[in-house]
Formats: C-alpha cells, sequence, structure tokens
C-alpha cells in the first residue's frame, strides 16, 4: 500500500523539495555585523565635511583693456594680484557671437566652480583650473543668470572659489564689459551706427 502511495506523488513535486533542501544548505549563514564593523560603516555613508570659506575684505582698483578680440575688465589687489577678471570674447567668428569668460582667484586649483554674489541676486557658475595657478576659469553666455548678477549688482560684489572668499566693490567698467557683450546691444550700436551713414549720405 505505502509504495503505491509513493507512486502517486508527482516527480516533479519530489524534485523540487530535493532543490530546495539542497539550496537551504548553500545558502550562507546570517552573519551578524560587530559593532565596530557597523561604526565603519556609517562612518562611510556620513557627508562630506563642508568646506569652511575664508573670506576676506580686499581694497584694490579696476582696469579695463581691449582689443579687436577681447574686452576684459580686471580687479587686482593693493598687492598686484589680479584676483577676478571678466573677458568678452567672440564665441563664433562668422556668426559674431560672443561669450564671456570669468576667471576669480582660488584656494584650490581644483575647485568646480565659481560662486558670485550681488545685490541683484547669486549665482554658481561651473568652472575649472586656468593655466594660471590659483585661478579658477569659466565660461558663460552674456545673458545668463551669472552675467546678470554681475552686471546688475551694486556696492559690494562677493566671489567664492573654493575655500576662498573675496568681498570688493564692482565698478562700471565691469558692467559695461558684460553690457557691451551681449548680442542685443551689439545690434542696437551696429543699427545706431548705420542710421548715422544713413544721415551722412
Amino acid at each position: 500500500m505505502r509504495t503505491s502511495f509513493f507512486a502517486l506523488i508527482p516527480a516533479a513535486l519530489l524534485a523540487s523539495a530535493a532543490f530546495a533542501q539542497e539550496a537551504d544548505e548553500a545558502r550562507p549563514l546570517d552573519v551578524v555585523p560587530t559593532e565596530e564593523q557597523t561604526m565603519e560603516d556609517e562612518a562611510g555613508q556620513e557627508a562630506a565635511p563642508p568646506v569652511v570659506v575664508e573670506t576676506a575684505a580686499i581694497t584694490g582698483s579696476w582696469t579695463r583693456a581691449r582689443t579687436a578680440a577681447r574686452d576684459t575688465a580686471t580687479f587686482t589687489s593693493e598687492d598686484g594680484e589680479a584676483l577676478f577678471t571678466v573677458a568678452c570674447m567672440s564665441a563664433d567668428t562668422e556668426t559674431g557671437d560672443t561669450i564671456l569668460e570669468v576667471k576669480s582667484a582660488t584656494s584650490d586649483s581644483n575647485a568646480g566652480a565659481i560662486d558670485m554674489f550681488t545685490s541683484a541676486g547669486n549665482a554658481r557658475l561651473p568652472a575649472g583650473p586656468d593655466e594660471t595657478p590659483d585661478l579658477a576659469a569659466g565660461m558663460t553666455d552674456p545673458v545668463s543668470q551669472p552675467a546678470f548678477v554681475l552686471a546688475s549688482g551694486a556696492g559690494e560684489l562677493r566671489i567664492v572659489s573654493g575655500a576662498r572668499g573675496m568681498v570688493f566693490e564692482t565698478d562700471p567698467m565691469l558692467k559695461d564689459v558684460i553690457r557691451n557683450c551681449q548680442p542685443g546691444y551689439r545690434a542696437a550700436l551696429r543699427q545706431a551706427a548705420a542710421s548715422e551713414e544713413d544721415r551722412g549720405s
């Protein structure tokens, strides 16, 4: 009777039971982590400590340099260190499109951004190491948020790159370089020049 009963059990059911037993035997035992391992895991998941920015008020002066290819405004400290530069240059010689290049003194040659704070707001410009040591450089469109913040702000200008923060006075030279770089401004100048020629002829 027993033989006939076992003969009625499907072969597939027996096979699945055997597989389940083998899987249980092969499964590793649950390992309870020690207190040291738990602390190490938690420490690895902690966020990196925030960068402490040392901000200094700096006195200096602005200068402007113009060539056929670039229009540049530079803030230089009393010690003669060029700390901040904004330059307008051609992005495309055929279309006449322009782009702004921004450079800032930095505490970290690998700093990934230049942060700008003015009375008009704030903006972050992605940046990378410049050819000149201790400078970070980035590019932006003349009508971008960074350009607006720099051109519209009044009074103090705060610049942060890496752990270095600087505060100094903005200047009409800076604003003029940015506004002259904007496509609408340039188009208006060309239109005004063409109107003057028509009147003269």
